[in-house]
């Protein structure tokens, strides 16, 4: 019977060993590991593994970018991302993208046997703390609010919803960074979100559906 393939991309070596230590157990073919992210991203384009274990963060790519270059070019990998980090916005990031799984690192072990089940079953496995803090951290929608917004101002979100940087909704839009940080003030205040990092991202990605509809 033919084992399912996986590649392990983790600048953590100890890490990285007992995430091979557990698949091994599981019975799975490690086709690759890799401390370097473009290293990852090269193999996975050749080898087009079953899975892909992806640390978030990493020498040359990220694993979310590893992850966004694997979606735009339709390979048929399953992506587990895994990180130590809680931040909400990251993890909006992978959802966004549609990765299959998403593992803490304190939890990863003992969690990586029931993410990999779920998935096989056509399923996606989050861990559930970040789901949590999630419906925690997020600010409703709300059409009135919205509606306070002018037109430049929702262009700008609509584009924040897309992980669009400063610099990139500046040279979209022929306007200075500055500009750009003035407006996403400005719908923060409109918008009634806490003033904490990534606070308008993540709302955005949240509520972006209800964008067209409002429009």
């Amino acid at each position: 019977m033919r084992k399912p393939t996986i590649i392990i991309a983790d600048d953590h070596p100890i890490t990285a060993k007992g995430m091979e230590t557990v698949l091994l157990k599981m019975g799975f073919n490690i086709v690759g590991m890799h401390q370097n992210g473009v290293q990852a991203l090269n193999q996975i384009i050749i080898e087009e593994p079953d899975f892909v274990l992806l640390d978030v963060q990493m020498i040359g790519l990220s694993g979310i970018d590893i992850a966004e270059q694997i979606k735009s070019k339709n390979l048929k990998s399953k992506i587990i991302i895994y990180t130590m980090y809680t931040d909400i916005s990251l993890f909006e990031r992978a959802k966004s993208i549609n990765v299959h799984g998403y593992l803490l690192k304190e939890f990863a072990l003992e969690d990586l046997n029931k993410c990999i089940t779920a998935i096989k079953k056509g399923k996606q496995w989050f861990h559930p703390e970040l789901e949590e803090k999630l419906k925690k951290d997020i600010v409703s929608f709300s059409p009135e609010l919205y509606a306070k917004l002018s037109i430049r101002e929702k262009q700008i979100l609509t584009r924040i919803s897309e992980n669009a940087s400063t610099k990139e909704i500046a040279n979209e839009m022929f306007i200075t960074e500055k500009t750009v940080e003035s407006h996403r003030t400005s719908i923060i205040k409109k918008l009634d979100l806490p003033r904490k990092k990534n606070a308008l991202l993540v709302w955005a990605i949240k509520n972006n559906g209800f964008f067209s509809l409002m429009d």
